[in-house]
């Protein structure tokens, strides 16, 4: 199911020449010309996202101001368009719960990059929330800890001008450590000081070297999780374009004056803080109940109740999700050659890369013996095999050191995507893929059809096993 839009707009003109741009991008679009009337489609659970223009007159007195500032991820977040744009102004409406300001004109391109960073942004936080939501049920979440470190921001830019710039009236609107770095001092893995939580990368005349420098941030282990704004000339929005595709998580306008500036520097910085407290608490109270004790991932029992969570929420939105099921080739041989220490060794081998390759908000559980099972939230046929063969090369593209040998690793996988079928139905189906790839000369992925949905409960150790 297409992710859904909502328009607020009293302006025909305006709200019809925005709804059809949105829907050639095949979007569920749905326009309204008053705040009350999108109130209430937001109600109804009708959007993913709001767009709302800053002229509605009734925008406060129909309660879509209080829609727009509040927090949860039950509620979209809001783009609001305005035809003034000062610096002020969209400080004013990113105060009030804006998660982006775009003046008009507003054209295409410009629109739905935003549109794709806040959908990817939200969607991720909500998938986090709902892991922990999982472990709640299972009965072991706890309360998060009340001890908050210090939060540290890197202004990272070629030139002292170009971070002087950025830097120009922050410290008096924020309360954390502000340090200004070249690119060569943030990409230094052997500089001995704290990875930042929240990155501001600051243009000069060349975009692409500020785009480099966000994918390399974006690619590195300490920095990869870290919020990253890049500042950006409102005269060249592709350049924002670029950045918003390549990860960024804002954009801050060249023009911004400190109070806007540290506006969004705060709100990114509370929402990888609140990532990183979910993250947290998930690693904590998720104990051995929910964890196989080998390899460190969810269980069974976990993935269970997981997949159960994810079917519901899926089902309701009209969207599909993925499982795959993974069997390691030949394991049998590594015990019975190498001894039970060297399995153990390559069991662990492949959940850290089966980890290390999926996005945060996927899951992906030890199954039973040496069988993992990855869930997949939000996806489509296509994507989840583009998702399985990443795995699959992953494992095979280096060898594992166990049992004093070189192994090379391999893995067979069985792939099922549905908006509709139970837990047991998807992984039944995914089940008799994997089968076929056993059966095909190992080393594989297959997607399951329509037909395998009729297959037998997972359950059953029948001819799938005997193919080895």
């Amino acid at each position: 199911m297409a992710r859904r839009v909502l328009i607020a707009d009293q302006t025909a003109t305006d709200r019809i020449a925005l709804k059809a741009m949105l829907a050639a991008a095949r979007y569920q679009v749905v326009a309204v010309p008053t705040g009350a009337e999108a109130r209430a489609e937001i109600a109804a659970g009708n959007a993913d996202i709001v767009i709302a223009d800053a002229g509605l007159t009734d925008f406060a007195s129909s309660g879509l101001a209080e829609d727009m500032a509040a927090t949860g991820t039950d509620m979209p977040p809001f783009i609001v368009v305005t035809s003034r744009s000062t610096s002020d102004l969209r400080a004013g409406w990113l105060e009030a719960g804006a998660a982006a300001v775009l003046s008009r004109p507003i054209d295409k391109a410009w629109v739905l990059s935003n549109i794709r960073a806040l959908l990817r942004a939200y969607g991720a936080r909500a998938e986090i929330a709902r892991q922990v939501g999982t472990a709640r049920k299972l009965g072991f979440a706890e309360p998060a800890s009340g001890f908050a470190r210090p939060r540290r921001v890197a202004l990272v830019g070629a030139s002292r001008a170009a971070v002087g710039r950025v830097m120009q009236g922050l410290s008096a609107h924020l309360d954390c450590r502000i340090e200004a770095l070249t690119p060569t001092e943030v990409l230094d893995p052997a500089t001995p000081r704290p990875p930042a939580d929240l990155h501001v990368i600051a243009t000069e005349d060349d975009p692409d070297e500020a785009l480099w420098l966000l994918a390399e941030l974006r690619s590195h282990h300490a920095s990869r999780r870290a919020a990253i704004l890049m500042e950006f000339d409102d005269t060249d929005r592709s350049a924002g374009i670029r950045a918003l595709d390549q990860g960024a998580n804002a954009l801050l306008r060249r023009d911004a004056c400190p109070a806007e500036r540290a506006l969004l520097i705060r709100r990114e910085l509370a929402a990888k803080v609140e990532a990183d407290e979910m993250r947290t608490q998930l690693d904590r109270t998720l104990t051995m109940a929910a964890q196989d004790h080998l390899t460190g991932l969810y269980n069974r029992r976990y993935a269970m109740h997981h997949l159960a969570d994810l079917v519901t929420l899926r089902r309701g939105e009209g969207r599909s999700y993925g499982v795959v099921l993974i069997d390691v080739d030949h394991f049998k041989s590594v015990n019975d050659r190498l001894g039970h220490a060297a399995g153990d060794i390559t069991l662990r081998a492949v959940a850290e890369r089966l980890q290390g390759n999926l996005r945060d908000h996927d899951m992906v559980a030890r199954f039973g013996g040496e069988e993992f099972l990855v869930a997949l939230s939000d996806t489509c046929p296509t994507e989840a095999m583009q998702a399985a063969e990443r795995l699959r090369a992953a494992l095979s593209g280096a060898p594992v050191v166990a049992g004093g040998e070189a192994l090379t690793v391999t893995i067979s996988a069985g792939v099922a995507c549905t908006v509709s079928a139970s837990p047991e139905e998807a992984i039944a189906a995914a089940d008799a893929a994997l089968y076929r790839a056993k059966s095909g000369g190992r080393n594989r992925c297959e997607l399951a059809g329509p037909d395998d949905f009729g297959h037998p409960a997972f359950g059953d150790q029948g001819p799938r096993k005997a193919a080895g």
